[in-house]
């Protein structure tokens, strides 16, 4: 089936929805059909519904409120209450049947009343309780938006020419260098002296690839700078974008603000097994130094971007993972209330990722800083409300609020992926059917329990059916396995959404047309009838009439090079947010990076080859007194290495770092199952067999089976890729991880924290992976250096890219002959290795390891 052919047919189908499902609102219902549904429908609804499904009532239990027709086509965790004329598909045509569900619960409906339902349903469920809502009137005035258009970063960046004088004008060796030592000379400041070769090569190293630089590499590197500062940082900075292990560093600082996980977290931690995906397309597209326009409209509408190929699809799809992969709360019961909350974590994902304004802040009211309405913030809830989120799952007792997932135009399939015998599907479905007929049973037996208890568990029941769908879901009708991705589609259901008073789902006011924000908007807005607006949304956000968009962008770059950002906090370029620093450079850059095609890689190269990169952090009081926060970069900031690099780092030198990309990860090789502190909650094979064998022997083992065996964490099982394939499971991280600053993977993450621990030096010193590459060190200086002194002074050199000065020689020496004097068991090698090994992990384990000059 062609693409062509699917993007029109999901036209058509958008259409004929929005006709039929906004037929109501269009026209009139007629009066006898106003009548029937008064003496009929209403005062039953009234007397047996309102009371557990209202507003007003005790609550809206299983997410389903019955007090007005929105809420009756939009139904509750079942799915839709109504579906206009057919009443198969309607759950409360089900439930007053007594069928899946009892309803009401004590005594069921009269047949006359429920013929009355099957008549209502069959014409359209006529319904006169339309909400027409209140109308807000918003307190931003159009001069409000008119003055905040000239505030500093709602203003389009313009290109300046610096000015500078004296010692700076032959200081600066690019414009970069300039826009600085202007700043220096207006605040009567002198910059730090240059870095030596030696730890400017680390540098460059940890802040382009987040690996060390082995002796030879550092060597090389030192001699050429002594020939040629500038043309030997040029060639090391060009190699090293070349190199794949550039789009693994990078990339990992993209995801920290894509809040990527595995995981969906909050609650009950269910798993993402396709996510993986998402990360690999952006390693990829970093790698590939994809314009930074392009990379964010792929992101926010990759699907409907136009294409030549279906690979060129695929990977659009995969990239709209960036809308899917935000924290959910699975067990929200009312479907209303998750996808207003799934909504504004997608605009408050988007709008401070791409824009460094939190437009989510204007769900409840009007932004109490900047001049962005409540209307602003609806206008865009339109849009992601108009658009289908497929992140995947089952329905079950913990997961309340499954979806799809996007089956790929491009499989990526295994060999070990075969295909099974349609014969096997069909058997795979007769064992669902007989699941969910012993899960009703159950049900029922846990209503009424002095009826008995099933021989089996409601919850064990629900594992089965939650595996048995797993194993279906993985294959196509032909038995053919499939592959799939998270992302973003255009719903069936294309509307503009209604403002909802203090953010309630329950207090509709009037519809806001779909639109973006009005104080970033130069020109009328124009969103087709029948698209969600997202790809107007993703072209308006990369526009280069965009005032934000390349400024947040160079920001977070300068950020991860310099190690201070121009706007110190760079996920708030509003009003209530500080003011940049030097704001003229911030414009040269933006402007910069439009003119060079987006490219991330150029703005690296012009940050990383500037005077200004190579400063020195030595402390110096008269500069520190007069600039203690470094505001005017007239010095280096020292940085601790991340988590990533740290563990990286570690084992590139004891040489266990495997620099393969391992396929998919750790989580995706679980499936769809919920994590629990162990690892992940799944039924075994045997537990399935016994349950639909109804073997109550077998049944009485069923816990013992499902309960989590052993007492250590999977994502502790060793592995020596780069840190960036470790598993990122919401509720629990890998130790190296958590404990070294990684990025909340629930949060947007501009900045990590940078913390100094004792839990962090228990890590270095009790730790099984520390313990293991202080080992392997060991065992390569036994192997390649023949007595102690030559492996004291390699030591130095593999972990602190430097030679040990003479006390720090003459100290290790002291240690080592100290070691040996002592009683100890083994034998005089094992001695000798235990020994060395001690003396690696003190090294791993100091400050000069950890942190950067």
């Amino acid at each position: 089936m062609s693409r062509l052919f699917l993007i029109a047919f999901g036209i058509l189908i958008a259409s004929a929805w929005n006709r039929s499902g906004n037929a109501q609102e269009e026209q009139k219902i007629a009066p006898e059909a106003v009548q029937f549904f008064e003496t009929k429908i209403r005062p039953v609804l009234v007397d047996h519904c309102y009371r557990c499904h209202s507003v007003d009532g005790q609550g809206v239990r299983g997410g389903l409120a019955v007090d007005s027709r929105d809420a009756l086509l939009e139904g509750g965790e079942s799915g839709p209450a109504i579906v206009p004329g057919s009443i198969k598909e309607s759950v409360l045509w089900n439930a007053i049947n007594y069928e899946d569900f009892q309803m009401p619960p004590k005594n069921k409906l009269p047949p006359a009343i429920i013929d009355d339902f099957r008549k209502w349903i069959e014409m359209g469920a006529p319904d006169p309780r339309i909400h027409s809502g209140v109308q807000v009137h918003s307190k931003v005035t159009p001069e409000d938006i008119q003055k905040g258009k000239s505030f500093w970063s709602f203003a389009a960046p313009k290109r300046t020419t610096p000015s500078i004088a004296g010692k700076s004008n032959t200081w600066a060796k690019t414009t970069i260098d300039q826009f600085v030592a202007q700043k220096w000379d207006e605040k009567s400041l002198l910059p730090a002296d240059d870095v030596s070769p030696d730890v400017l090569v680390k540098r460059l190293f940890h802040d382009v690839i987040g690996l060390p630089p082995t002796a030879a590499e550092r060597d090389s590197f030192v001699t050429a700078y002594q020939k040629n500062p500038e043309a030997a940082i040029e060639s090391l900075v060009d190699e090293l974008l070349k190199r794949p292990q550039f789009g693994e560093r990078w990339g990992r600082y993209w995801l920290d603000v894509a809040r990527y996980a595995e995981t969906t977290g909050k609650e009950i931690d269910v798993t993402f097994p396709n996510a993986w995906r998402y990360r690999d397309f952006v390693i990829d597209s970093f790698n590939a130094d994809k314009p930074y326009d392009t990379f964010v409209r792929q992101q926010i509408a990759g699907d409907l971007m136009p294409v030549k190929s279906d690979s060129e699809w695929t990977e659009n799809l995969i990239a709209t993972g960036f809308l899917a992969l935000g924290p959910k709360s699975l067990q929200e019961q009312n479907p209303r209330q998750f996808q207003a909350d799934l909504v504004d974590e997608q605009i408050d994902t988007t709008t401070r990722v791409v824009l460094g304004v939190s437009v989510a802040c204007a769900r409840c009211h009007d932004h109490k800083f900047d001049p962005i309405s409540q209307s602003d913030y609806y206008a865009m809830a339109g849009i992601f409300q108009s658009t289908q989120t497929c992140f995947g799952g089952n329905r079950s007792i913990r997961n309340r609020q499954p979806s799809n997932l996007i089956v790929m135009p491009v499989p990526d399939l295994r060999k070990e992926d075969k295909s099974i015998p349609k014969k096997e599907i069909a058997e795979l479905k007769d064992q669902l059917k007989q699941l969910e007929v012993q899960y009703a049973e159950a049900r029922r037996a846990q209503r009424q329990p002095s009826k008995g208890n099933s021989f089996v568990s409601v919850a064990i029941l629900d594992q089965a059916i939650s595996s048995i769908n797993n194993r279906i879901n993985s294959y196509d009708e032909n038995g053919k396995p499939v592959s799939m991705c998270m992302g973003v589609q255009d719903s069936d259901r294309i509307r503009s959404a209604r403002l909802l008073v203090r953010g309630e789902i329950n207090q509709p006011a009037q519809e806001v047309p779909r639109g973006f924000v009005e104080v970033l908007t130069n020109a009328p807005v124009q969103i087709p009838s029948n698209s969600s607006g997202r790809l107007e949304l993703a072209q308006w956000l990369t526009s280069k009439d965009n005032p934000l968009t390349a400024r947040v962008m160079v920001n977070r770059v300068w950020q991860h090079l310099i190690g201070n950002a121009i706007v110190r906090e760079t996920d708030n370029f509003g009003m209530s947010g500080p003011a940049p620093s030097h704001p003229e450079l911030l414009d040269y850059l933006a402007i910069e990076f439009m003119e060079n095609r987006w490219s991330i890689k150029h703005m690296i190269r012009s940050i990383a080859t500037s005077h200004i990169y190579r400063l020195s952090s030595k402390f110096d009081p008269g500069r520190f007194e007069a600039d203690p926060d470094n505001h005017y970069f007239a010095r280096s900031t020292i940085r601790r290495l991340d988590a990533e690099t740290l563990r990286d780092s570690m084992l590139s030198i004891s040489g266990q770092l495997d620099l393969k990309r391992p396929r998919a990860s750790l989580i995706a090789s679980f499936g769809q199952v919920s994590l629990g502190p162990n690892g992940p909650i799944s039924l075994p094979a045997e537990a399935v067999s016994a349950i639909l064998s109804k073997d109550r022997e077998a049944g009485s083992e069923i816990r013992l089976l499902t309960s989590n065996r052993g007492n250590s964490s999977p994502f502790e099982t060793p592995n020596y890729y780069r840190s960036i394939y470790l598993p990122i499971a919401r509720n629990s991280l890998p130790r190296v991880l958590d404990v070294f600053d990684f990025a909340e993977p629930s949060l947007i993450v501009g900045e990590r924290e940078q913390s100094n621990t004792p839990e962090q030096s228990l890590y270095m010193l009790n730790n099984p992976f520390v313990l293991e590459q202080s080992d392997a060190l060991a065992r390569q200086l036994l192997k390649n250096a023949s007595n102690t002194a030559e492996r004291i002074a390699v030591a130095f050199e593999k972990v602190y890219g430097r030679r040990a000065t003479k006390q720090e020689f003459q100290s290790a020496q002291a240690f080592f002959q100290t070691a040996n004097s002592l009683p100890s068991s083994g034998t005089k090698d094992q001695k000798a290795f235990r020994t060395l090994s001690q003396f690696c992990q003190a090294l791993f384990g100091s400050a000069e390891f950890r942190f950067i000059e």
